[in-house]
This record gives C-alpha cells, structure tokens and sequence, in this order.
C-alpha cells in the first residue's frame, strides 16, 4: 500500500509546476524502478508512460530527458510492461521482442 502511495505521488509529481518537482519525481521514480515490481506499478498507473514518454523526448531541459529516460529504459525490461509502453506510444520495446523473440513469436510476426 505504501509502494501505491509513493507511485502516484511520484507520478503526480511529473506534472508539478516547478522544474525542481519534477526533477525530484522522476529521480524519484528511478530510484525505485530498480525494482520489477515497481516498474509493473508504474506502468499500470494511468498516464505515467506517456509523461514519461514526453519528458524523455523534451530537449529543452536535457538532464530531466535523460533521467526519465533511464526509468523507460528499467520499465522497458519487464515483459509485462511491453504492451503498456506501446499504447503509450513507444513501439521499440515491442518491436524488438518481435523481431529477437521466439521462434513462435517470430513466425506469428510474418
């Protein structure tokens, strides 16, 4: 219960009106995607992906970029994650699976 807490107040923390706010939630966030668990709670939370997604492509404060990032890349490595991310707009991670998967992925591919 504790872990939903900090998820969302973290992911809240995204859309803060400070640079400062949202500095503090995302390294916030990377600090505990080491975690599999974590990285299926944040996934799961409503939103979450698709600000992320926006903060790691926005240049114009390249330290946040690359801090939210790190946090796609850890989510990006749970396979239950793959779908969430590409409804949110990142395609890599499941077209990768795609073309290194199985062979029985691969052969559903073509």
């Amino acid at each position: 219960m504790l872990a939903e807490g900090i998820t969302r107040s973290a992911i809240h923390g995204l859309i803060g009106s400070s640079e400062k706010e949202r500095e503090f939630a995302v390294r916030l966030l990377l600090d505990f995607s080491s975690d599999e668990d974590f990285c299926i709670k944040i996934a799961s939370e409503k939103g979450a992906l698709v600000l992320l997604s926006c903060m790691a492509d926005n240049l114009e404060n390249p330290s946040l970029s690359h801090l939210a990032e790190e946090v796609l890349k850890r989510i990006e490595k749970v396979e239950q994650n793959v779908e969430h991310l590409a409804v949110a707009g990142r395609f890599e991670p499941l077209m990768k699976r795609l073309c290194e998967g199985t062979y029985s992925i691969v052969v559903l591919k073509h």
